[in-house]
């Protein structure tokens, strides 16, 4: 194996990663938290088709996709966590959904979430009405989070 084709491969996994990571930010928040079991089908479909375009058959170069992929990984991770901007273009920011009871739709509408899901959520946490609610968001981890009007979580 020459290094021109060690480079190729660092360079091919570096795009799957880059794409990868367009994927999932154009998904949404949703993807990570309010999956569907087709959302999760879809997702990992994708990622399966970019990698075949991206990864050179071979054992050294699968080697080198998973040590690219990985170091870019751990780099970004890294690098969000020392520079808010950089976060902030990769992650989105917590939405809220709903304020003081009142369920705000367009923010489900922007954030791709229906009001049945929203109210699944809801139940998934032990609250029976949006009214029970002083402020529930969709985290940027795509979970909702809720305070209940007594305060409680």
């Amino acid at each position: 194996m020459s290094v021109l084709d060690v480079m190729q491969q660092i360079g091919l996994a570096s795009l799957y990663y880059l794409g990868l990571t367009l994927i999932v930010r154009m998904a949404g928040k949703r993807l990570a938290g309010q999956t569907t079991t087709i959302d999760l089908i879809i997702l990992i479909s994708l990622g399966v088709v970019l990698q075949n375009l991206t990864l050179v058959k071979g054992h050294w170069n699968s080697a080198i996709f998973i040590a690219t992929v990985f170091t870019l990984h751990v780099s970004l991770a890294r690098l969000c966590q020392r520079y808010p901007t950089i976060r902030c273009l990769l992650r989105e920011q917590p939405r809220p959904l709903i304020r003081q009871g009142r369920i705000l739709p367009q923010a489900l509408k922007d954030e791709g979430l229906t009001e049945d899901e929203l109210l699944a959520a809801l139940r998934r946490m032990g609250v029976d009405s949006p009214e029970q609610v002083r402020l529930a968001v969709l985290e940027e981890t795509g979970h909702i989070s809720a305070i209940r009007n007594d305060g409680t979580a």
